[in-house]
């Protein structure tokens, strides 16, 4: 009877999560004791000669591996080398045994998840003019066609009005061309913003004819650089989710990312042409610009002078370079390298001549030009040269590059170490040298020694995004009927089976104790995710009955609240003394309950 009541009050057991705002902190350590959890770190390291070829046959002993400047013992090496093609005329002579090869029956070995390539090709189409996009989706759709790894699995992703995944991690390659196919008749906003550019020079002239170098006619620049500013921060906020998804996919992920170019310093370009016409700079190079209206004098009450030096300290303002490199050690914390594409091509992203008027002449400066081009491909290349990749520009044939970038997949060395430190949630640099004089080398510059708690969080992510699974403690999920809800959603309980012989329980004085940690978040049909939620939830098993109870079951119910329609949960489940989580993944077709009759 004994038995059978604590079983009872076990399967009873209802759970409430707890919002949590922000990303979980790590616990202090458990006072029934305190797990140790093995935090390998590892650097993937590409090695090519002063030709830009890829050097092969390095061992261990060939690097020295640095962190935050200390040297530090690589305990973990891999080399990976592209298989060898052989030539026909490299054919084995007449008389010569041929080399074995296996059986046609043989089946193909499965891919080993830790080699196993995952690439998200990401369109920025807030930052995309549609025949660029056009011109390197045809491209990139073509080199996929002929050149894939069996195994290796590709998202689709588009970056617009919202963050949407357009085709989920597939090896089905008719599936990817027909994906990006559709992603080509998508709305694009790159000529939007070159508009809303010459909307505010336009503004900023106008302003100037009347006030001359004045707070007035700068007014225009400051509201188009807070604009440009805000839809550089939503790019950078996409990807940031993007990688947040990707970090409890196991193996090697990739970047492909797709734009124009994102600008470090929205708006400096305009900044830069009211400092060329204060300071008398565009006189001296020949460009004319109308004198201000002498019937309103600046100064005079009405207008407020503007002093041309303060439009480079303005411009510094709206730069997002801090936030870029915040998205680049986010990337290294959770192993994802940038490929930044530049669809423009040679054209820089740059608007070309023939698009200006006469009145626009200032733009066309080379100063200016220079400002705009330079902002444009810093991003990609810090997005690059920081997470070990490669950026794309200046290139209107994109085949040798992708080759460039597929290389990288297949041929690299892989060192891993573990650090002294465990979850400090501090960045710290990375460094990698060849002993081997001539060489160069390539690799992430940093990462964040990320808190365990933190890791389960993202965890969760990548099962609600892309169904990434893994259930060690072998819990089953039940879902039941839904329940009328407040202001039109719906409840839908969740309950959570737990074997409790899987879970690690600590002998104390008067009981056994244990202890999990649920998270929940849920996602609708078009991608918007909830709030992830956790809450904490102590086992406490008398000690009479702890035999019996290791062969029942720990039933933890949560309820959802969702709107009717299609959804999709995922549910980790960790248990904090063994270190062991389980992630699982549901879809949910909500239908809205049966109206009470009255």
């Amino acid at each position: 009877m004994k038995v059978r009541s604590f079983a009872s009050v076990l399967l009873l057991a209802v759970g409430t999560p707890v919002l949590a705002a922000a990303p979980p902190k790590p616990d202090p350590s458990p006072s029934f004791g305190e797990t140790l959890e093995v935090n390998v770190v590892n650097v993937d390291v590409y090695v090519t000669g002063a030709d830009g070829r890829r050097i092969g046959g390095l061992k261990a002993g060939d690097f020295t591996l640095l962190e935050d400047g200390k040297p530090v013992q690589v305990t973990n090496f891999e080399a990976f080398e592209r298989a060898a093609r052989i030539p026909e005329s490299d054919a084995p002579a007449a008389g010569t045994a041929p080399a074995a090869v296996p059986p046609p029956s043989s089946p193909a070995a499965a891919p080993d998840p830790e080699n196993q390539l995952s690439l998200v090709i990401f369109l920025d189409n807030l930052h995309l003019r549609p025949e660029h996009r056009a011109h390197a989706v045809e491209q990139i759709r073509a080199f996929l066609a002929r050149n894939s790894r069996p195994g290796d699995r590709v998202l689709l992703a588009t970056n617009d009005v919202d963050l949407r995944n357009r085709l989920p991690f597939t090896d089905d390659r008719a599936a990817l061309d027909a994906a990006l196919h559709a992603a080509e008749s998508l709305p694009t906003f790159g000529v939007q913003a070159d508009q809303d550019r010459r909307t505010a020079y336009a503004s900023m002239m106008s302003e100037y004819k009347i006030w001359g170098c004045s707070q007035e006619m700068v007014q225009p620049v400051l509201s188009y650089a807070a604009q440009a500013q805000a839809e550089a921060l939503r790019t950078i906020g996409a990807l940031k989710l993007t990688i947040n998804s990707l970090a409890g996919i196991p193996g090697r992920k990739a970047l492909l990312y797709v734009s124009d170019g994102l600008s470090i310093t929205p708006g400096e370009e305009l900044f830069e042409a009211i400092s060329t016409i204060c300071t008398g700079k565009a006189a001296l190079q020949g460009v004319p610009v109308q004198t201000p209206f002498e019937r309103v004098p600046v100064g005079a009450g009405n207008g407020t002078p503007y002093e041309a030096q303060q439009a480079a300290l303005d411009a510094q303002k709206y730069s997002v370079a801090d936030r870029l490199a915040d998205l680049t050690a986010h990337a290294n914390a959770n192993r994802v390298t940038f490929y930044p594409l530049q669809a423009s091509g040679i054209q820089g992203g740059v608007a070309t001549d023939a698009s200006f008027d006469a009145s626009e002449r200032i733009l066309q400066t080379h100063d200016i030009q220079q400002i705009q081009t330079t902002n444009l491909r810093g991003s990609l290349t810090a997005l690059a040269s920081d997470t070990g990749g490669r950026a794309i520009l200046d290139a209107n044939d994109l085949t040798p590059e992708l080759a460039r970038m597929q290389e990288d997949f297949e041929t690299y060395y892989s060192l891993g170490y573990t650090p002294t430190h465990r979850g400090d949630a501090k960045m710290h640099k990375v460094e990698v040298k060849v002993k081997r004089s001539g060489l160069r080398v390539r690799y992430r510059q940093s990462y964040r020694d990320k808190p365990a708690l933190e890791k389960v969080f993202d965890r969760t992510l990548a099962a609600l995004y892309h169904g990434m699974e893994d259930n060690p403690l072998g819990i089953t999920v039940e879902i039941g009927a839904p329940i009328s809800g407040e202001r039109g959603q719906v409840s839908v309980p969740v309950s959570l089976r737990i074997p409790l012989f899987k879970l690690a329980i600590l002998n104390q004085q008067s009981s056994y104790q244990g202890k999990l940690r649920v998270l929940v978040t849920t996602r609708d049909e078009e991608g918007h995710a909830s709030a992830m939620r956790q809450v904490e939830v102590p086992l406490n098993i008398p000690r009479k009955e702890v035999l019996n109870a290791m062969g029942q079951f720990y039933v933890y119910t949560l309820t959802l609240q969702v709107k009717p329609g299609p959804q999709h949960v995922a549910v980790a489940v960790r248990d904090e003394i063994a270190a062991t989580t389980s992630y699982l993944s549901r879809p949910l077709n909500v239908a809205a309950p049966p109206a009470v009759a009255r």
